[in-house]
């Protein structure tokens, strides 16, 4: 059964962001993105009009709108899509305390952040200053119990930079379109707003075993994720989410032992 609660508090953003051909429009301009990465990057128009879909439409149209995003953005970014190799662009870092960096990124997570960046840029939801204390929270949370638990790794480099880079760009804006704007609202529909938070928390945790080895790295990706979900709950804003992961993400590059020891 729908959450009633849910259903009001997302009944706004149910009306239609475009046009049908200018949604057809945009979704021709995105398909573009199969140049640079191939057969992947038609990921790009079709997510696009799945997020179109969402937004309007209602009832179980809506709901089946939400499903089908999740399962093309899991298949894309889990390399289930023809073409979603990894694309190197520079020679990682590596040092002698075992760190190494990849500047690199995965073509279906790029198509994704493509078509989720130009959907959140056309509804014109921007970061709040009035977010900043809740997003420092989240990120100052699990950097300094990462901290705390490994100790300090101190690094840089170009392949950092270029990492970094590329987690806003691709990593952060993927992941936070898939489990904040699909699986953390969809899941709000049938849930209600607290125990979709909890479950997507859990999904964030299980899809990040195959990059946290240990029960002590798995906890810090848990609290973290549930920075993130809760800073949803209480802000609603996809940038405040978007800035908290790259905040967590960055420090983590620079200061702490990469990837987190087994």
């Amino acid at each position: 059964m729908l959450s009633a609660n849910s259903v009001r508090t997302d009944s706004n953003s149910a009306k239609p962001l475009l046009q049908k051909n200018d949604a057809i429009a945009v979704a021709a301009l995105l398909s573009l993105c199969a140049l640079p990465l191939g057969w992947a990057g038609l990921v790009a128009p079709f997510l696009w009009l799945l997020l179109h879909a969402i937004e309007s439409s209602v009832g179980w149209k809506r709901a089946l709108a939400y499903g089908f995003s999740a399962l093309l953005m899991l298949a894309a970014a889990s390399g289930q899509v023809p073409g979603s190799e990894r694309i190197a662009l520079m020679p990682p870092y590596i040092d002698n305390d075992g760190n190494r960096i990849y500047a690199s990124f995965n073509a279906g997570k790029a198509a994704i952040a493509a078509a989720v960046m130009a959907f959140m840029i056309r509804r014109r939801q921007w970061f709040k200053l009035a977010d900043l204390p809740i997003v420092l929270a989240a990120i100052a949370l699990p950097f300094f119990a990462g901290l705390m638990i490994y100790g300090p790794s101190l690094k840089f480099g170009a392949a950092i930079g270029v990492a970094a880079l590329i987690n806003l760009l691709v990593v952060c804006i993927s992941e936070e379109g898939f489990f904040r704007w699909v699986l953390q609202r969809g899941g709000e529909l049938f849930l209600g707003r607290w125990i979709a938070a909890l479950v997507v928390t859990a999904l964030f945790t299980l899809l990040h075993t195959g990059w946290a080895v240990s029960p002590l790295a798995l906890g810090l990706v848990s609290l973290a994720g549930f920075g993130y979900a809760l800073l949803w709950c209480l802000r609603r804003n996809f940038w405040a989410c978007v800035l908290a992961h790259w905040g967590v993400n960055l420090l983590h590059l620079l200061f702490l032992p990469y990837p987190l020891p087994a």
